[in-house]
Parts: structure tokens; sequence; C-alpha cells
């Protein structure tokens, strides 16, 4: 029962640490979230992280910080692409549900997962692609219709190829990383719009969102 109780102290604190309040009802999906991580964890090879704390922190948190970086309007397309189990697409909209989300992730043990939780939290606007990036180019009408595209997991160059043609007009790139990336090494016609470097709740370190646009979609 300790954990129990402990378990929405500490994802409350750790999105109050980087300005972000939830509901009670936020707090709870997390925490569902959390523990169907952990008890597929136990047969399948979805993370690294298991500690509730870590997974709180280095996940969640992380994943949703996104929105301290950039303006994200409501009712936005998001391409988070190499997903895994889910960052950091499903915590960004289990905290702005109006957010459009598309999951693309080829592994197709985290895509059952993926399908599992989408179904168990309720998460209307989430949509799961069990596959690689490809896929999702030769789909016509996905060229020129995400507001965003995000990755914590794959290199930028791989996402700035597809971005091009996959970002509508004023798109931008979200990069989550433990420093800023260096815009000199960016192909044309991409640049830097903003870095927002934070530490991670209960000094797990350092972390940067680097959001970057085309140079035609600014």
């Amino acid at each position: 029962m300790e954990q129990e109780v402990a378990l929405p102290s500490l994802i409350q604190e750790c999105s109050t640490n980087i300005g972000i309040a939830l509901s009670s009802e936020q707090i709870r999906l997390f925490i569902e979230y959390l523990r169907q991580l952990q008890t597929w964890n136990q047969s399948f090879n979805l993370t690294t992280i298991a500690s509730d704390e870590e997974i709180v922190v280095k996940h969640f948190v992380d994943s949703f910080a996104a929105l301290n970086a950039t303006e994200i309007g409501s009712g936005s397309r998001l391409l988070d692409v190499g997903t895994g189990a889910g960052f950091p697409g499903i915590p960004l909209n289990i905290v702005r549900p109006d957010l459009n989300i598309t999951l693309v992730e080829p592994a197709r043990k985290k895509t059952s997962f993926l399908r599992f939780i989408v179904g168990l939290l309720h998460l209307e606007n989430v949509e799961v692609v069990d596959g690689k990036l490809d896929l999702v180019l030769d789909n016509r009408l996905a060229i020129g219709s995400y507001d965003f595209i995000t990755t914590r997991a794959l290199k930028s160059d791989l996402i700035m190829d597809a971005g091009v043609q996959l970002l509508r007009s004023g798109g931008r790139a979200i990069f989550y990383s433990s420093q800023q990336i260096n815009g000199l090494s960016f192909p044309e016609p991409w640049h830097i719009v903003n870095h927002y470097s934070f530490d991670l709740p209960r000094g797990f370190g350092k972390r940067c969102i680097s959001i970057c646009s085309p140079s035609s979609h600014a």
C-alpha cells in the first residue's frame, strides 16, 4: 500500500518540477501505463528502465517536457518515429489529449504493447503504425500533413530526410538528447528554431530538446 500512495505523489512532484500540472485523472493514466509497462517488460524487452522513479522521470517527464520547448497548437498532428514503448507520443497525449499522434515502431512486440495500452487507456487520438518510417512515406496522404515529427531514438538526419516531405508548411521536428544539437552539421534546408535545456527531476541529469525546421517551412 505504501507504493500506491507514493506513486501519485512522485508523478505530481516530478511534473510540477518542470512546470506542468497534472489532473488526478492524468496521474491515474500514467500509473496504469507504468504498471503495464513493468508487467509487459517481464516478458518482452520494452525498456531497460524498470524502477518507478526512473520510468516517471526518464520516460514520462522527459517526454512531455517538449510542451515547454515549443508551442503545440490544439489539434496538432504529431508523428512519433521509433516510439518504442510509446515515448514521447503517449505521455504527450495523456497531458494533451487534443493532439493527434501517430506512433511509428517496427518491432512487432512493441507495437502489440502500444495497441494494448492505447486501448486500455482509451487514448482516442492515437494511431499505431507497425513498420518503419518508409511505410509512412509511401502513404501519399501523409505527405505534408504533420505539424511535428518527434524522436528520442533515431538519428536526426533520418528524420530530416523524411521531414521535408511529411511536415506541413510551418512544421517542426523535435529532437530529444542529452546535449544541444550542433546546427552547423544540419543538412540544407534545416535550421534550429529553439533549444530547451533543463534538469531532469531528482538529479537524473541534464536534457535538451531541440526544435528544428526546414527554412522553406519557417
